[in-house]
């Protein structure tokens, strides 16, 4: 038999009462009447996207005075097979407060409300068409075993499940530790990560031909990310385009 929707919203109220929900970006009561009660409504509008006029490949923001080219000085020396770089918002409070409750607070849950945003990203033509495998960046068992999950695959099964696509966690490795990025800067970040990534035997089949959407929670300076992408590229797949919830914009952190 049916709940009464009086009922059942006086029950409701009473559980928030006692285990009122709070927002992962402010902290704050969710209310009631929000159907999604991870992150709060106002945490959203305070999300930016990237400022435009940005680059059609990888959405680095650009002079709006420039002359008029398919890529920017950010990636024009990048490898053909690495399609476009998309994020869902510029770095900013409440992003960097998700990120940060999602990779080292334990906010779980907080990976598919994320994920729906990112699965609202344009994509070139082609990646729409063609791209049908979600890999995620892979992290090393420590940091899985510390946190309890990887936060690229929870992202990536998220977007997977709001676009159609398959998630595939097992066609790319972490093969070396490496010390963490955070501190570190562009060159370092580079060498870091070096052959850091790599195709385990017998993976490269399923990958050859294939455009891949590469998941990850942040773009700072794509070392990681494009790690990723030559060892996929290397084992056969074609191209490789990248999805990230948040990206830093130095121009917007310096202001």
């Amino acid at each position: 038999m049916p709940i009464p929707t009086l009922l059942r919203d006086t029950w409701a109220g009473a559980l928030d009462l006692v285990f009122a929900p709070v927002c992962v970006g402010c902290r704050e009561p969710v209310p009631t009447v929000d159907s999604r009660r991870i992150v709060c409504r106002l945490c959203w509008m305070k999300c930016r996207p990237l400022p435009v006029p940005r680059c059609a490949r990888c959405w680095s923001p650009v002079d709006p005075h420039r002359e008029p080219s398919p890529v920017c000085r950010t990636c024009d020396e990048w490898p053909a097979g690495v399609r476009a770089i998309r994020s869902a918002f510029a770095m900013g409070e409440v992003p960097r407060a998700l990120v940060h409750a999602l990779k080292y607070g334990g906010w779980s849950a907080a990976a598919e409300p994320m994920a729906a945003r990112m699965a609202a990203m344009e994509w070139p033509r082609d990646t729409v068409d063609e791209a049908r495998l979600v890999v995620p960046v892979p992290t090393s068992a420590a940091r899985t075993r510390e946190r309890g999950y990887n936060q690229a695959a929870l992202l990536a099964r998220g977007y997977a499940a709001k676009t159609g696509r398959v998630t595939r966690e097992d066609v790319l490795a972490r093969v070396r530790a490496t010390a963490t990025q955070t501190a570190l800067h562009p060159g370092e970040r580079r060498a870091n990560v070096a052959r850091a990534f790599a195709v385990p035997a017998g993976r490269a089949a399923e990958l050859r031909g294939e455009h891949v959407i590469l998941v990850d929670d942040v773009w700072t300076t794509g070392a990681t990310a494009l790690s990723c992408a030559e060892a996929l590229v290397e084992a056969g797949t074609r191209a490789v385009s990248v999805a990230t919830f948040a990206r830093v914009v130095p121009e917007l952190e310096r202001s």
